[in-house]
């Protein structure tokens, strides 16, 4: 038996230190889950909690299919989803326009960090940053997405290409100074 199994039956018994134990284990990542939707670190925290109410109370209903932290993970997630419908943030563009087809050149290859990537994605609309994370990060798929954010499958997917060309607007221009300097 596994610490995770031993944690999980001590959960299922409503067992404080078990219950403790969990929280210590999944805590770290369904924060950073919540802070990539709300963006704001208190309602990110609240989310959290509200998470693990949720995980602690419905714990028996998790029957092992797949991995237990990525059912925590879909928790938290629609977790997250209902503080951004609560707090009416979650938008989507209405752009008729086309997109204009945003590259990085390929011969002068440039890497930015984490911390970059992660400035370029705070800085796209809520909409935006809330589809690349539902398909890209958590691999929902667009009716999976559509059922989640009450849109149709055909708007998650021009969502999403709107929103990925415009983080690779963002990172281009971050880009650009660096490429300048090589």
């Amino acid at each position: 038996m596994t610490d995770l199994e031993t944690i999980l039956e001590g959960c299922i018994k409503k067992d404080r230190a078990a219950q403790a134990g969990l929280y210590k284990l999944l805590a770290p990542k369904l924060l950073g889950l919540c802070i990539r939707y709300l963006q704001d670190r208190e309602e990110a925290e609240d989310a959290m909690q509200d998470s693990f109410v949720k995980i602690f109370t419905n714990i028996t209903s998790f029957k092992g299919n797949g991995s237990f932290e990525g059912w925590a993970r879909r928790i938290a997630v629609n977790t997250a989803l209902t503080a951004l419908k609560a707090r009416n943030k979650l938008s989507f563009e209405r752009h008729t326009e086309d997109m204009e087809d945003i590259g990085i050149p390929e011969e002068e290859p440039v890497t930015l960090s984490s911390a970059d990537i992660m400035d370029c994605m705070k800085a796209l609309p809520v909409g935006y940053r809330t589809i690349i994370n539902l398909f890209l990060v958590e691999e929902f798929s667009h009716k999976e997405i559509a059922e989640k954010l009450a849109i149709t499958e055909s708007t998650s997917r021009s969502q999403y290409t709107r929103a990925r060309q415009a983080l690779m607007k963002l990172i281009k221009e971050k880009t650009e100074p660096m490429v300048k300097h090589l």
